[in-house]
């Protein structure tokens, strides 16, 4: 590797908060230095606007739940992030399919269908909610309480862009 990829790599790293001290005597001073704190402010800001803007009711709820500013960091630290909008926020959604809240996994993968069958997928995509996800997306436009969880019933959306409807939900008694 040439030395300017080195340090690039190097950069990054800081910015990221990840590996151990460098040995480049450039990469040290960086580190070192107290404007490395306000880059990395600056990158993760620029980042939770990204989110904000893109997977607006995530960010919501994510905000609500208290989870907003902890989960983009560390998604920002941890991953390759794309400069594009578009990518980032799918990219986001996508790393929330695992989390231990099935809100936040219905709400995110929900939306993450939704953009990629408006970017033109032909994939269909299927998101299991604890609770009616209209009264979720209603509670998040508005400010209002979440509704809880419905014991015994699973409500199951399909979003695909086959016509006439791009979304449908069925709800299902699993008593």
């Amino acid at each position: 590797m040439m030395l300017l990829e080195l340090q690039q790599r190097g950069l990054l790293d800081l910015i990221k908060t990840r590996g151990a001290l460098p040995d480049d005597p450039y990469l040290r001073r960086v580190a070192d230095s107290c404007e490395l704190g306000m880059v990395r402010e600056i990158a993760v800001w620029w980042r939770k606007s990204q989110v904000e803007a893109q997977c607006r009711y995530t960010a919501r709820l994510l905000k609500r739940l208290g989870y907003f500013d902890t989960l983009v960091t560390a998604y920002f630290n941890n991953h390759a992030t794309s400069s594009f909008i578009e990518e980032l926020g799918r990219d986001f959604l996508s790393s929330l399919r695992v989390h231990h809240d099935p809100l936040i996994v219905a709400v995110s993968q929900s939306e993450y269908a939704f953009l990629n069958v408006r970017a033109g997928s032909a994939e269909a995509f299927q998101i299991i909610w604890d609770r009616h996800p209209d009264l979720v997306f209603l509670a998040l436009e508005r400010g209002s309480e979440l509704p809880a969880s419905e014991p015994g019933s699973l409500y199951r959306i399909r979003v695909a862009r086959d016509p006439p409807h791009m979304v449908t939900c069925t709800r299902e008694f699993t008593l």
